[in-house]
């Protein structure tokens, strides 16, 4: 089971032991808050060291691109083209399950959290949709609310699961509770609408090019297989535990 370091804000939950679900064999990735990060003196951090036993860092090597560490945070700036290159390529086949989470603080509505080559695949759009598009077909889904969800100034957690299989059903999570698509808006969002592979290489852009995350990312956790609903309850559970949310 992986350890846990947290600031003296969090060490109420210090003692909370990490859920199976998180600490699995299926954890492709763990970027986590207050965890092997490494920075200068002048908190610009070059390395922030996966957790999950796949030595999957994301690493920067260019001053102007580093984000800051920030209470255990990584914060980046979009206008600086913050971003970080992942050791290794996390890939999900068509028809493979997969699950994401992660707890942010948006200070612009628009920009990607994970990606690969010239293809965004998680993307906050704006206030109301967040995107996830499969690089193998070029096939988009927007998952639009029917109010605004994300805004800007406030920590939140969100958790996109998709089933393994041909007909591949997504379910996604604010703060534990799930939320219904707006189905007259959304695209791609139903039933085996989009079950196919990507690829994953990159954080806090697209390729490394543009649409340039901005805000501070706490904690990234990606899994190369759908969850249970135990285990989502699992997840969602800790995080907002240890997040206070």
């Amino acid at each position: 089971m992986l350890g846990i370091s947290l600031g003296a804000q969090y060490a109420s939950f210090a003692s909370r032991p990490i859920p199976t679900s998180i600490a699995g064999d299926n954890l492709a990735l763990w970027l986590q808050f207050n965890t092997g990060i490494t920075s200068n003196e002048s908190d610009q951090v070059s390395k922030w060291d996966d957790q999950s036993g796949n030595n999957n860092d994301a690493t920067q090597g260019v001053d102007i691109n580093k984000a800051t560490e920030s209470n255990g945070a990584l914060d980046f700036e979009s206008s600086e083209s913050d971003h970080y290159d992942l050791a290794q390529t996390i890939t999900i086949a068509s028809s493979g399950g997969f699950c994401l989470a992660a707890v942010v603080e948006l200070e612009n509505l628009s920009g990607t959290l994970l990606s690969k080559d010239a293809n965004d695949q998680f993307r906050f759009v704006n206030g109301t949709t967040f995107r996830f598009k499969a690089d193998t077909t070029d096939t988009t889904t927007d998952f639009v609310f029917g109010e605004t969800q994300f805004s800007t100034g406030t920590k939140m957690l969100i958790l996109l699961n998709r089933t393994a299989g041909g007909s591949n059903r997504f379910t996604f999570f604010k703060n534990g509770t799930q939320l219904t698509f707006d189905t007259d808006n959304s695209v791609n969002e139903a039933e085996g609408e989009n079950p196919f592979g990507f690829d994953l290489n990159v954080l806090g852009s697209l390729s490394g090019t543009s649409q340039f995350f901005d805000g501070k990312i706490y904690d990234v956790a990606f899994w190369d297989t759908s969850l249970s609903t135990s285990e989502i309850d699992d997840v969602n559970n800790y995080f907002k535990e240890i997040h206070n949310l």
